[in-house]
C-alpha cells in the first residue's frame, strides 16, 4: 500500500535500490537471524521503513544509499530477533568496546558494568546514542558511519569520542566511573 503513495520517481528509486541490494541486505539480516525465511522478513521490513523515508534516501549518495539500506535491514533483522526472543552473548544496548586498548575512553567505559554504560547511553542525546549504535550495535567501520551521516572520517571519531566522553562524564556524576581518566 505505501509503495502506491510514492511519486513514480521515488518508488522508482526504491525498486531500482532494491533490485540492486536485495542479496546483500539479505546476507546482512541472515547473519544474524540464522534464518532464509526470516531475513527475507527482515529485508521487507527494512524496505517499509524505507519507503517511509525515501526523502532521507533520496538525499544521500549512492555509497551512503547502500550504507542505509544495510543498517535498515541490520536493524529489522535485530529486532526480530528481540521479538522472538533472541539473547546475545553480550546484550547490544551495553556497548562494550570491542578493543579496550583503543583509547583511554574505552578502557574506563570496560571498567563500568554493562548496567552502568546502559543507563548513560540511555541519558545521551539522540545524535551521541545513534553514533554509538553505528559503531558498537551494527559494527559499520568509521567510513560507513561517515557515508551514512554524510560526513568526513575524522568527523566520526570526533563524534566517537564526544560520545564515550559523555557516557563517562554521566557516570561520573552517577558515582560509577573512577574520578581520574
Amino acid at each position: 500500500m505505501l509503495f502506491l503513495l510514492l511519486t513514480p520517481d521515488d518508488a522508482a528509486v526504491i525498486s531500482e535500490l532494491f533490485l540492486e541490494n536485495y542479496h546483500r541486505l539479505r546476507r546482512a539480516a541472515a547473519a544474524i537471524l540464522r534464518d532464509s525465511a526470516a531475513a527475507e522478513d527482515a529485508v521487507q521490513d527494512a524496505f517499509v521503513n524505507c519507503i517511509r523515508h525515501v526523502g532521507t534516501l533520496r538525499s544521500l549518495p549512492p555509497p551512503a544509499q547502500i550504507t542505509y539500506l544495510v543498517t535498515a535491514a541490520k536493524r529489522s533483522a535485530l529486532n526480530a530477533a528481540r521479538k522472538n526472543g533472541a539473547v546475545f552473548p553480550v546484550p547490544p544496548e551495553d556497548l562494550e568496546p570491542a578493543d579496550a586498548s583503543a583509547s583511554a575512553e574505552d578502557a574506563a567505559i570496560v571498567r563500568l558494568t554493562a548496567a552502568e554504560v546502559k543507563t548513560a547511553v540511555q541519558r545521551l542525546p539522540e545524535s551521541l546514542r545513534d553514533v554509538l549504535r553505528f559503531k558498537y550495535l551494527l559494527e559499520l567501520s568509521d567510513g560507513e558511519i561517515a557515508r551514512t551521516l554524510g560526513v568526513a572520517k575524522s568527523t566520526v571519531r570526533v563524534y566517537l569520542m564526544r560520545a564515550r566522553n559523555a557516557v563517562l562524564a554521566l557516570c561520573k556524576e552517577d558515582g560509577h566511573a573512577e574520578k581520574q581518566v
